[in-house]
């Protein structure tokens, strides 16, 4: 059987299509008007996202800068309290200086009080080993007027030269020494220092021995019997003799 499309379907079947027709591009139109707005979406979260680094970055920035201000701030308040110790420090100079003027000052009238005492002890004591003694004491008038000699130094010389003076107290000692005889000549003896106790001498010429007296400020010949224990005393102090007990002939003095 066959089937007939009368001319009423026929139209209602046109109708149809031309209905549908304009359905399909809306929805084509809308779909389309859909991914403009994706698209357009998805431009908008690329800046969105652009503007977040952005920020992410002004914010990085800001906090660095930040720390830099915190560092440079700290950084000043340490150079400050630099400042503040260093003018103390200076203030604390010059104080320092001042004394020091002050103290070289009051040492120059003491160091040549110190070395007249010393030129007066030299005088009265023992004439042993003279010309070294009074040379360490022109040596020492030497350097309190040089320019070139500190005041530390010029100490150091004089107390050097009180050292030297009180080790030959605690030492015996033997050398050659000039004396003069009795017709003024100058003769070459052998010395005997027995700290400052006695000093005497050996004369290998003639075999005489004398000391020296204090009190008459020359030499005093002893008798015969000193010869033996004065050689003695020279060879022990030279080392070619033993230690022994040495009888030396002391004399009595007195310090006022």
């Amino acid at each position: 059987m066959k089937n007939v499309l009368y001319p009423a379907c026929s139209a209602a079947i046109a109708g149809l299509c031309l209905v549908a027709l304009p359905a399909s591009a809306q929805l084509n139109q809308a779909l389309e008007i859909g991914e403009q707005a994706t698209r357009q979406a998805e431009q908008i979260q690329v800046q969105i996202n652009q503007l977040d680094d952005e920020r992410s970055d002004l914010e990085r920035e800001y906090r660095s800068l930040l720390q830099e201000l915190t560092a440079a701030e700290l950084f000043v308040l340490q150079q400050e309290q630099v400042v503040e110790s260093q003018q103390e420090e200076l203030a604390s100079a010059r104080e320092q200086l001042e004394r020091i003027d002050e103290t070289k000052a009051q040492m120059m009238p003491m160091m040549y009080a110190m070395i007249d005492d010393l030129r007066t002890f030299v005088e009265a004591d023992l004439p042993f080993k003279m010309d070294i003694r009074t040379e360490r004491l022109e040596q020492l008038d030497t350097a309190m007027t040089a320019a070139d000699v500190t005041a530390g130094e010029r100490y150091r010389l004089i107390v050097e030269a009180y050292q030297a003076e009180m080790q030959y107290g605690n030492t015996i000692d033997t050398f050659e020494g000039s004396i003069s005889n009795a017709a003024g000549e100058a003769i070459t003896v052998q010395m005997f220092q027995y700290g400052r106790v006695a000093l005497v001498y050996h004369n290998p010429a003639n075999g005489q021995v004398a000391r020296w007296d204090r009190e008459a400020g020359a030499w005093e010949v002893l008798p015969d019997s000193y010869r033996r224990p004065i050689q003695d005393a020279i060879r022990i102090a030279e080392g070619t003799k033993q230690q022994d007990v040495l009888f030396a002939p002391v004399q009595r003095f007195s310090v006022e």
